[in-house]
């Protein structure tokens, strides 16, 4: 079930709150992963699998809406958070980073592409079709956007919670800067042309 929406503007409740019943059942999967302490890469991957091995966890938060990428929260706690992310074409994020938190993500409907620099030029292009999950460590830098599907979803799980992210822009004199976001802020793509 795919909800549509025309409304451009996010409401604060669907960022700031996830729904209550979904919220249990995830944290029922996050106890299972590991009962206490932050999750690594190899618990994360564990539990985006587990989260799409249940399609009524993800689903009512699919929002397709063709104005700007939708994400919603799954569930948080003090070690972890997890999100639903809806792509539509033209959908990006910009080069990011995840700042302390280390990160799993999984493609669960559709394709999505993230691309990582490569120096001295360049990107990497990994297409992730659904079933996809890719991981990186505290401060592992990369851009997502939209693919294929309409709208393409990806389920993002982060430990600790993700509290700030680096955004990555191109100044006015072509250099690049690392800016300090909220971690519940949207990302905006600041395409970095290399």
């Amino acid at each position: 079930m795919v909800l549509r929406e025309t409304v451009v503007r996010q409401e604060w409740w669907e960022v700031l709150r996830p729904p209550a019943d979904l919220a249990h059942q995830c944290g029922l999967l996050v106890s299972e992963q590991q009962p206490e302490g932050v999750l690594k890469q190899p618990e994360l991957r564990q539990l985006v699998q587990a989260i799409a091995d249940q399609p009524d966890l993800w689903q009512p938060l699919v929002v397709e809406d063709e104005s700007r990428r939708r994400y919603r929260l799954l569930y948080e706690d003090d070690r972890i958070d997890v999100w639903v992310l809806s792509w539509m074409p033209g959908q990006a994020t910009g080069f990011h980073d995840h700042d302390h938190s280390e990160v799993a993500l999984m493609c669960l409907q559709g394709t999505v592409m993230e691309k990582q620099m490569l120096l001295p030029s360049g990107v990497s292009k990994v297409e992730m079709p659904t079933g996809t999950i890719r991981s990186g460590g505290a401060g592992y830098i990369h851009a997502v956007n939209h693919h294929d599907g309409l709208p393409a979803v990806s389920l993002h799980a982060y430990s600790p919670p993700l509290i700030q992210v680096g955004q990555y822009v191109v100044n006015e004199e072509g250099i690049l800067e690392r800016q300090i976001q909220h971690g519940r802020r949207e990302l905006m793509d600041h395409t970095i042309q290399i």
